[in-house]
């Protein structure tokens, strides 16, 4: 587990090798064989590297995968019938801080937080709820320590999602926090929600994510886009 999701009595402990094992993005036997043999050598290792299963590895995807989407969209801003706005923000980690500066000075209507978040899909009591999930689609957050999300928007990708066929999945609610909290807060309040990539072992030196929940956020987002102004009050 990565120390976040470490309770405090488990930070002082030191895990045995029999609850120890390495993820190495595959999912059955004999792609495991082809991929690894007993013996071989382990190290981080960093780069970018593509696998079987449409998997992804490198690090910082928390949140490269979030800026990764953003550049997408903001490819396509002709397609939007409004003024589209990108901000690629610092210090999320330490405060929300870049969020705080960039929401004053753009005054948006509306805003979409993008980025890697939490899965803990992998072995874990049958009982217990796994964040998000790999391969399920781009994560909806409905509330973190640091906001609520605005109904309307959260209805909107729902909607989107369903009737294109898009998956989608809520992230379990936990510790932690996005963008959104802040720019939430900005000025007389802006509606918010967060949208992001599942990656497993964010905060660490490796991730994993499926180009198919990156792919499916891009495309929800860029459908939702182009339905956003159905929320606007009539005139």
């Amino acid at each position: 587990k990565p120390i976040h999701l470490l309770k405090e009595k488990e930070r002082h402990q030191v895990v045995e090798t029999d609850q120890m094992y390495i993820d190495i993005g595959t999912s059955s036997r004999e792609e495991t064989e082809r991929t690894v043999k007993r013996g071989d050598y382990v190290a981080f290792a960093t780069r970018f590297s593509r696998h079987e299963g449409g998997l992804v590895k490198g690090k910082a995807f928390d949140d490269r995968a979030g800026c990764a989407a953003l550049i997408e969209l903001l490819r396509a801003r002709g397609s939007y019938p409004f003024d589209l706005y990108g901000v690629f923000t610092v210090q999320e980690e330490v405060g929300l801080r870049g969020a705080r500066v960039a929401a004053y000075a753009v005054e948006p209507d509306y805003a979409f937080a993008f980025e890697g978040t939490v899965c803990d899909d992998l072995p874990k009591k049958k009982d217990l709820s796994p964040t998000t999930i790999l391969g399920g689609g781009a994560a909806i957050t409905l509330a973190d320590r640091s906001f609520f999300a605005d109904k309307r928007l959260v209805k909107l990708l729902v909607e989107t999602a369903e009737k294109n066929g898009i998956p989608y999945q809520f992230k379990q609610p936990m510790v932690g926090a996005t963008d959104a909290g802040r720019i939430h807060l900005a000025r007389e309040g802006v509606p918010s929600v967060a949208v992001a990539v599942p990656c497993r072992y964010i905060h660490s030196p490796v991730n994993i994510l499926s180009l198919s929940d990156f792919e499916n956020l891009v495309r929800l987002m860029s459908l939702a886009l182009v339905a956003l102004p159905t929320l606007w009050p009539s005139p």
